[in-house]
């Protein structure tokens, strides 16, 4: 699958910011409203299909991201065999990484929507809600106008393919400033940009992934949010950013856990969400070595309470 960690490999390689372990769960305020999503590949986590629904439910989630390069080889049986084991554990899908790298060549591009093509109709028996991807803010190749033409072009194409399975398409613009000078041509890099993107995509199961960091870095106001619609956002994920940094100096591989720092305001983040009656999935992102290289047990107590803190703010 792909994702910016396997894109871009200059992850971060120190620690930023104390990751603080308690070694018990904290105290869940009654029934959360937002869904608590585990997502392996964001926190370094060694797992398979089955392991994920008993890892989600022993440390208080609520969704888990789909691990498709295993469930595609389900048979049928095995198939309903994992819905009742996820529905018995009260546990639902988060969006699934979109497997398509649309960002280059042409033939590249149609490879991939062609393996995801024919493997959409036993994905689609899961009731995964959709797939989820980013939109790199910097091209070598092509200048922004005849980038925006090659995403718009691709993405419908992508977006029509889904809408046939009842599944959504979630993009994602990257913030960080400190990005914009290593490629020759600038690109999407705020909500104002992606929404015009979406707009003339013109696919109505076309929507928003939406990241605490990003809107951080790009300094994009809760204002510039009050479009969206509680069907506009597909998935969601909240991180922390590096103390002593400004938006504009923060590095996009180099995060932390939500609340650990407490440089992005993340009561105001939710708050947004929460005005637009978006109870759906939300992960962390982190990109972070020390939590990359937690023992199991103290990484999902790290991840699980770091949600559960924020979500309380609201």
């Amino acid at each position: 699958m792909i994702n910016r960690r396997s894109f871009v490999k200059s992850i971060s390689t120190i620690s930023f910011g104390s990751v603080l372990i308690p070694n018990q769960f904290i105290e869940i305020k009654g029934e959360n409203y937002f869904k608590a999503s585990l997502s392996p590949g964001s926190i370094g986590l060694k797992t398979d299909a089955n392991k994920i629904i008993s890892q989600a439910y022993k440390y208080n989630f609520s969704a888990i991201s789909p691990l498709l390069s295993e469930l595609i080889s389900f048979s049928l049986k095995q198939i309903d065999d994992y819905r009742s084991k996820m529905k018995k554990h009260n546990l639902v899908f988060d969006a699934a990484g979109l497997p398509i790298q649309f960002r280059f060549d042409e033939a590249n591009f149609l490879e991939d929507y062609e393996v995801l093509k024919n493997n959409l109709p036993k994905i689609s028996k899961f009731k995964i809600p959709g797939f989820i991807t980013w939109i790199m803010p910097t091209n070598n190749e092509f200048p922004y106008l005849k980038n925006f033409n090659i995403h718009k072009s691709r993405l419908k194409k992508v977006a029509r393919l889904l809408n046939k399975y009842d599944m959504k398409l979630g993009l994602e613009y990257v913030g960080p400033k400190t990005l914009m000078s290593r490629d020759k041509f600038p690109f999407i890099h705020t909500i104002a940009e992606l929404r015009s993107l979406i707009h003339e995509i013109k696919e109505d199961n076309v929507g928003y992934l939406l990241d605490s960091f990003h809107m951080y870095c790009s300094e994009d106001k809760p204002s510039d949010y009050e479009f969206l619609k509680k069907e506009d956002i597909v998935s969601v994920q909240i991180n922390d950013a590096v103390m002593g940094r400004g938006p504009s100096e923060q590095i996009d591989f180099e995060r932390n856990l939500p609340g650990i720092t407490g440089v992005i305001n993340l009561k105001q983040f939710l708050s947004i969400l929460k005005s637009k009656f978006y109870n759906g999935c939300i992960s962390v992102e982190p990109f972070n070595k020390e939590i990359y290289e937690m023992e199991e047990n103290k990484k999902l107590i790290a991840v699980s309470n770091s949600l559960q803190n924020t979500f309380n703010l609201v």
